[in-house]
């Protein structure tokens, strides 16, 4: 039968005096091939779309099954690790690494944790590499052996022993513009009117009042600001061969990310008020309370490894004398002076803390007591001859201070014996005469 007959081709001339057969079979070739080709490209396209159908729908399981699990915490080392098992899991990478952002020290620091020892690799945010590019400018950013820009890249991949790479950003959510934010009306600022909210992005800014040409003279101020936010970077292995970097949705990778951000800024909002409840807010030191806990802590310690711990009670002498001449705004600025001087002449893992007014402790970790003798006279001489502001009206003409030493195990088998060993020998300390060390 023809096809003129069922219907199908009813208006082509060809069939005019040929209503049965076909006079011309290279026409019927050709409409054959045209009909065929036309039911491949309709089963490739269908395919092509149910699989970008199916990776959406992977990406919006994704991110439900991300926000449900970041709910349940609110710790940032938690969020992070669930972040990054989320990553892993949509980009089907077989390993992914966190790198954290060290704001002081103005570096991406990144552990193998694999390898003996801990190898640690520290990243400075000035040199220009694809991982700090990433998380200046908050894109992801593909690393390949073949094509390396800096050395640290091809530390980074030899230390995990990959070819291929991709740097995912991690961001807190963004806050307010940072002219709304400070309510500038700075005009002439390349920031002024920007709504992306990334203003440590933009050269030409007049932060604070200060003008800033480019990244370098405002990076330390970009840092220390509460809009700044990046927080790291996941490294995301893209090297097997089965799997290439074109299959990888980056955009999808990046909203996945973006969704997170929320999170993120919870987790360091919480870590910001813990780490309020444990500190001084004038001094910076730890408090009393986180001092008194961290004691007993460090005294169960000793007592378990048998290890020395040493107490020193500081005293400012005369401080009341101090308020009176000049106020306590003056007393104030001399607290944070001297707690500065604390911190840059004692050891890292030595505790110091405001124990009350003008009164601190310091707590002298595997110290013996005529270790800690010869470390409190030094700190005691040290300020004694360091000038301070207005310290010309004081009894003596200069600041000093008495300190008292207890030990542990020599004065006391607990914390509060140690303690108030360590507080006796500050009151005869001031009883003879002030500006002196005495030991318990």
């Amino acid at each position: 039968m023809g096809l003129k007959h069922i219907g199908l081709l009813p208006h082509y001339g060809i069939f005019k005096n040929e209503p049965m057969i076909f006079a011309d079979l290279t026409v019927m070739a050709s409409y054959g091939i045209v009909f065929i080709s036309t039911i491949f490209l309709t089963a490739y396209f269908v395919t092509y779309l149910s699989r970008k159908l199916y990776q959406k729908h992977e990406e919006i399981r994704r991110l439900y099954a991300l926000s449900e699990r970041l709910r349940s915490s609110i710790r940032l080392t938690e969020v992070i690790e669930i972040i990054e098992k989320e990553l892993c899991g949509f980009a089907s990478a077989c390993h992914c690494t966190y790198m954290p952002l060290d704001k002081e020290r103005r570096v991406l620091v990144f552990n193998n944790k694999s390898a003996s020892g801990g190898e640690e690799i520290n990243i400075p945010l000035l040199d220009r590499n694809s991982f700090t590019e990433a998380i200046m400018k908050g894109c992801a950013m593909s690393i390949d052996q073949r094509t390396l820009t800096s050395e640290y890249e091809a530390s980074v991949l030899k230390a995990l022993g990959i070819k291929r790479a991709l740097a995912l950003p991690i961001m807190a959510a963004s806050l307010r513009p940072c002219y709304e934010y400070f309510n500038c009306t700075d005009t002439e600022c390349a920031a002024y009117g920007k709504e992306a909210g990334r203003c440590w992005q933009v050269a030409s800014t007049h932060c604070k009042g200060r003008v800033m040409r480019n990244i370098i003279e405002k990076l330390d101020a970009c840092l220390a600001c509460e809009l700044f936010t990046p927080v790291g970077l996941y490294v995301l292995d893209t090297s097997r061969e089965h799997m290439p970097l074109e299959e990888f949705d980056i955009n999808a990778c990046m909203r996945l990310l973006d969704a997170s951000g929320l999170a993120v800024s919870n987790a360091l909002l919480y870590e910001k008020t813990m780490e309020l409840s444990k500190t001084d807010g004038l001094t910076g030191l730890k408090n009393h309370r986180e001092f008194k806990e961290a004691f007993s802590a460090e005294i169960l310690r000793a007592k378990r490894y048998q290890r020395p711990v040493s107490l020193l009670m500081m005293d400012i002498d005369y401080f009341k004398n101090y308020n009176d001449a000049h106020g306590h705004p003056q007393g104030d600025i001399l607290l944070k002076k001297l707690a500065e001087l604390m911190k840059e002449n004692l050891k890292d893992t030595d505790v110091v803390a405001r124990y009350g007014g003008e009164e601190f402790a310091i707590l002298l970790l595997e110290t013996a007591k005529d270790q800690a003798e010869q470390i409190a006279e030094r700190l005691r001489n040290m300020i004694e001859w360091c000038r301070f502001p207005k310290e010309t009206t004081q009894p003596d003409g200069k600041l000093t201070v008495s300190i008292g030493l207890g030990a542990f195990p020599d004065d006391g088998d607990t914390a509060e014996q140690v303690l108030h060993a360590a507080d006796e020998a500050l009151y005869k300390a001031k009883e003879a005469g002030r500006n002196r060390v005495v030991s318990a």
